[in-house]
């Protein structure tokens, strides 16, 4: 994903796309063609985890600090007792929580944008 402008919208109408997207929910928004801009439409990365072109009025711009003001979300992972095992090994072994762990793989595989935090 190096070099792409990532944006971040809220979906406020969904146009009775209900699987695709879901009201109120934070979605990544990825350029469009000149045509598509004048067409007024995003293209979301929408609930399937694919990218499609909807309108752009069923969408509010969300600034990148907004989504990094609460950093209280929690993330489960289930792992089978191998899987587990495996990773807790590897954190020992690198002296880190598994927890840690799992963020530095986070930040080595997504190409998220780089927010320095404002206090």
């Amino acid at each position: 994903m190096a070099g792409i402008d990532l944006q971040y919208v809220r979906c406020v109408r969904n146009g009775d796309n209900e699987a695709s997207l879901f009201v109120g929910r934070v979605y990544r928004s990825l350029p469009v063609t000149a045509q598509e801009k004048r067409s007024a439409m995003l293209r979301i990365v929408d609930n399937e985890g694919e990218d499609y072109l909807y309108p752009a009025n069923w969408f509010e711009a969300v600034p990148v600090q907004d989504l990094l003001a609460d950093q209280s979300d929690a993330l489960t992972v289930h792992l089978n007792p191998l899987s587990k095992l495996a990773v807790r090994d590897l954190a020992n072994k690198r002296g880190i929580t598994m927890s840690a762990l799992v963020r530095q793989w986070i930040d080595e595989q997504l190409d998220l944008p780089q927010v320095t935090e404002q206090r």
